[in-house]
């Protein structure tokens, strides 16, 4: 039995620590007022609108069902949901360092009996750890949440971090492990209802992952599922993600136009939002398949697009992805001596490069000094470009690379899997 006003009550609060409105907690099935007339008590859901509401906010119905706390033990949530609130603020900020503070005092304070927001403080901490480049940190403040009771309660919270586990993975060169992880986001997923973002965010995590790891086939029937269940999206960065990862599977699968067409509705898509660094690697990714099998007019309109970007950065990242990306366009134009020039440009061991990055930079740079007649220097660069591959766990990339190595040329026929960035 739902015991009301104490089940509303409860329902509020976690709604307003993970910072969610009421219409984000209503869905499409609910809708806001009878949210509201339930937090302030005046209706009482059946069991099934229960275990939505409470999948929705990544917990259970008996946690939201607990008898009314006493006075000091709600004193004392609601001042610990007041720090949470002020670490989200400095986060927001760009202030790192402050969150990691207030966070790791909020995570001493809670105890046992204020698991919800002791979680959600977890949660916020390990976010901050990624942000503040602590990726051994990052990664066991992940882990002990993943085996946290509860997390394993509620697929929605189990589902967040192992998404998260899978992307920090593939970004550290772990690919296998990160393919492990997104299966169990897959998982945990199908027992959520069809618009949860969670669904999205674990598929389109696999079918990255799919690509990179070089399970290609796979990748494909996995992309023709997302693309699917990314239709209904509304406009926003879950939509393009999921069309970006559809694009890399389809252009492996074949079908370059339609990637390429993907990839152009995810640009869109992802220029009215926040997400700088997201809108940078989807311009790379769009740039550098558009040289690999797109019309001139459309490489060289997005190329100039890059260098102004590349500018506006600064970073030695964007540089060195610029000077790949030049090096792949003289390439095209059959330009050994141009190509040879740009990719001494090219610095592998630029910060803020991934494992796979890295030997996909040392790729190009390989086939620039072997266009231009530097014979050893290319092949140096083909072999730490496939060990690299190797070591990440991209197998089928390693032998994509020693083929090309050893044959001399790269292979006309098919795409090029060098060419092919995913989100």
């Amino acid at each position: 039995m739902i015991e009301q006003p104490a089940f509303g009550k409860r329902v509020r609060e976690v709604r307003r620590a993970q910072g969610l409105s009421q219409g984000d907690l209503a869905g499409e099935d609910l809708s806001p007022s009878y949210v509201s007339l339930v937090e302030n008590g005046r209706r009482v859901p059946g069991a099934k609108i229960a275990r939505s509401i409470a999948e929705r906010l990544g917990t259970t119905v008996e946690a939201l069902s607990a008898r009314e706390e006493s006075g000091a033990r709600l004193t004392q949530r609601l001042d610990l949901v007041g720090q949470l609130v002020a670490a989200r603020a400095s986060a927001l900020a760009g202030d790192w360092p402050a969150a990691r503070r207030q966070l790791e005092s909020l995570v001493a304070q809670a105890g046992a009996d204020q698991d919800e927001v002791r979680w959600e403080a977890r949660w916020e901490l390990a976010t901050v750890l990624g942000r503040l480049d602590a990726p051994d940190r990052h990664e066991a403040a992940l882990r002990d949440l993943f085996d946290d009771p509860l997390t394993h309660s509620a697929p929605v919270l189990h589902a967040r971090v192992a998404v998260e586990l899978a992307q920090l993975l593939r970004a550290a060169g772990r690919l296998t492990e990160g393919v492990r992880f997104a299966e169990e986001a897959v998982r945990v997923t199908g027992e959520l209802a069809p618009d949860r973002p969670e669904r999205v965010q674990a598929r389109v995590a696999l079918v990255s992952l799919s690509v990179d790891s070089g399970e290609w086939s796979r990748a494909a029937q996995l992309g023709a599922e997302l693309s699917t269940q990314a239709a209904p999206l509304p406009a926003g960065e879950l939509r393009a993600g999921a069309l970006w990862a559809v694009a890399g599977a389809r252009y492996l699968d074949g079908q370059p136009e339609r990637a390429l067409e993907l990839l152009t509705e995810a640009e869109e898509l992802l220029a009215a939002t926040d997400g700088v660094r997201l809108r940078l690697r989807l311009g790379r990714a769009h740039t550098l398949l558009a040289l690999a099998a797109g019309p001139a007019p459309q490489a060289d309109a997005l190329m100039a697009r890059a260098r102004q970007a590349a500018a506006l950065v600064g970073s030695a990242s964007a540089g060195t992805w610029l000077a790949v990306l030049e090096t792949a366009a003289a390439l095209r134009r059959d330009d050994p001596a141009g190509a040879a020039e740009r990719a001494e440009a090219i610095d592998p061991d630029a910060a803020e490069l991934s494992p796979l990055d890295r030997a996909r930079c040392l790729l190009h740079r390989a086939r620039a000094r072997r266009a231009h007649g530097a014979g050893e220097a290319a092949e140096a660069d083909f072999k730490l470009a496939a060990e690299g591959y190797e070591r990440a766990g991209a197998l089928r990339l390693a032998l994509e690379t020693w083929r090309e190595l050893s044959s001399g040329v790269r292979r006309a026929e098919g795409p090029d899997p060098h060419a092919v960035l995913m989100p």
